[in-house]
């Protein structure tokens, strides 16, 4: 058997147990490294790497050699190789790199001559990039270029599949009128969240939020306007809390907030910023329908281990709590522990 002959079969070995390796895997980083480690075992290279493009940003999904050789470089869109992939849709094929018109993306002092950098490209857009350099010169031929071709759509199609699979999962986890996290998700986040308080002797607050007077914005509105109001409340909410808190619709015009590690001391003057928040927003319609010609909120708050023993005391905690705000005259927050 000749060395091509033999190289050709190593390949072809090679993408057998790649796509054995992958399999049903959902995880794009997983998928890079596997990659990642046939690359450099088949191709003749100094450095191996799968980088992800998000937005301006350029993140190292898996790598053999490259960050020796780029170490301190931050990798940014702007950089001369990475904009002409990203403006041509075409790779680097350079068997002389300092010479060529991307050298200035070569380190001071890297001693790199041949590159190969192949877009990964999803739905028309660049994705990533599969980048492989040696410091020999002509150090790759055709059929490499086409190796790394071939894995380039391998990685898109896994980036593909995971981007799908999100998609699914966030269908399965959010309301899909407004967009917050669904009762569901609440239910699993949870439990969850309990059992990590739990175990790090820390608090845990949960919030119940509810329209006051909705029923009357409904009828009067009709309910395409109802749900405009749904809509912008999340937005208000959401611009009152923390980006790590976590809102879901937990029923009709209820909504709740997890907030991990918040006593309720510390969770009542978030729950009156979100009060507060919602008061001072306009909202259409509410001088027409709403008492006080304003769309209000009465907030419950409950504390776990303070106000409970698990997920569904700390739930009934925070709906007594918010059962009192109400009966205290709406536009309310009241604790269930006061």
């Amino acid at each position: 058997m000749t060395k091509t002959s033999a190289k050709e079969t190593k390949k072809l070995t090679a993408l057998v147990r790649i796509n054995h390796s992958i399999g049903a895997n959902l995880d794009v980083g997983e998928i890079a490294r596997i990659l990642v480690r046939e690359l450099s075992e088949i191709v003749n290279c100094d450095a191996c790497a799968i980088l992800m493009i998000e937005g301006e940003r350029v993140e190292i999904l898996a790598e053999k050699g490259f960050s020796e050789v780029f170490a301190g470089v931050e990798f940014n869109t702007d950089m001369p190789a990475v904009r002409y992939i990203l403006d041509t849709k075409q790779g680097i094929f350079s068997s002389d790199i300092l010479s060529s018109p991307v050298a200035s993306c070569v380190p001071k002092g890297c001693s790199m001559n041949s590159l190969i950098c192949i877009p990964v490209i999803l739905s028309g857009e660049v994705k990533g990039i599969i980048h492989l350099d040696a410091e020999k010169k002509n150090a790759f031929d055709e059929k490499d270029l086409e190796f790394a071709e071939l894995l380039a759509k391998e990685i898109s199609i896994a980036m593909e599949r995971s981007s799908v699979y999100s998609q699914v999962k966030d269908i399965s986890t959010r309301d899909g009128l407004i967009g917050c996290f669904n009762r569901g998700k609440l239910e699993v986040d949870i439990v969850a969240d309990i059992a990590a308080v739990t175990l790090q002797g820390k608090p845990l607050s949960l919030l119940m939020i509810d329209i006051d007077w909705f029923k009357k914005f409904n009828d009067f509105h009709g309910h395409p306007k109802g749900d405009e109001l749904l809509k912008k409340m999340v937005k208000v909410i959401e611009g009152a809390t923390r980006p790590s808190d976590k809102t879901y619709r937990y029923g009709g015009e209820e909504f709740t907030i997890l907030l991990p590690d918040v006593s309720t001391e510390e969770a009542m003057p978030i729950a009156n910023r979100i009060r507060k928040a919602v008061e001072q927003e306009q909202f259409e319609g509410e001088k027409e329908s709403q008492p006080g010609a304003k769309v209000t909120v009465s907030i419950g708050v409950a504390g776990f281990p303070s106000d409970a023993n698990n997920r569904e005391e700390l739930i009934e905690a925070a709906d007594s709590a918010l059962y009192k705000a109400k009966q205290s005259g709406r536009n309310q927050v009241c604790s269930f522990s006061t």
